[in-house]
């Protein structure tokens, strides 16, 4: 299958919104490329959306020369919705790494933790054990390796907005008139702090799935494995 060949056909004749590829191609239909393994995730096709400011429903043409696929299709609610989080990149990383320990976990053990992004946070929780973390940036490559380190500590970690790690161990109290049914205590927490910092949190649960609160609203649950 010539992947580049069939992808242009198909551009000529669908005329899509956008596309998210892993190969240049001379088309005039706005493209990001990234690399194969980000194009079939969700974070290729949530950059498209948000870079090109699409809608629901919009078409967007995924396709991979190394993988040997293409796919056409609408742009997903989610997606959209995804794209509208506050302060993205730095989610987005979070997401990733969350998720990844959710196939992976820990040395083959699974992880629950949750992660909030804010600059905000710092008047709401408290620390069980003092952590110093310093010059980490989820961003950067060993910002990864030292949040999924973290991951491990009971407590929540606080990620500012500009990817920085601020806290890990973080102790959130909540009033327990705001426990909501069907919830954890993990789940209850994160919902609570995302709606008062009017933040993201992202939820790991040890069962493997991740969940986004954003604004206190969930926007997103996924199970990795």
């Amino acid at each position: 299958m010539d992947v580049v060949k069939s992808f242009l056909d198909i551009v000529e004749a669908v005329r899509p919104s956008a596309a998210v590829t892993d190969f240049e191609h001379p088309s005039d239909v706005p493209t990001v490329r990234v690399d194969s393994g980000t194009l079939v995730r969700t974070v290729g096709p949530l950059e498209a959306v948000r870079r090109f400011d699409l809608d629901t429903g919009d078409v967007i043409a995924l396709a991979s020369e190394s993988l040997g696929f293409i796919e056409v299709r609408a742009v997903k609610k989610v997606e959209r919705e995804l794209a509208r989080v506050d302060h993205y990149p730095v989610v987005a990383r979070v997401l990733n790494v969350l998720m990844e320990l959710g196939r992976e976990g820990w040395e083959g053990n699974p992880v629950g933790t949750f992660c909030v992004v804010s600059d905000e946070a710092e008047d709401m929780y408290r620390k069980a054990v003092p952590i110093i973390v310093s010059n980490a940036n989820v961003l950067s490559p060993e910002g990864k390796r030292v949040l999924k380190t973290l991951s491990r500590l009971d407590g929540a970690i606080v990620v500012n907005t500009d990817g920085t790690i601020e806290a890990a161990g973080a102790i959130f109290d909540v009033n327990a008139k705001n426990v909501e049914p069907g919830l954890g205590a993990r789940h209850t927490t994160a919902r609570h702090v995302s709606r008062a910092l009017r933040c993201p949190v992202v939820v790991l649960s040890e069962t493997g799935n991740v969940r986004l609160y954003h604004r206190g609203e969930e926007i997103l649950k996924v199970s990795p494995r």
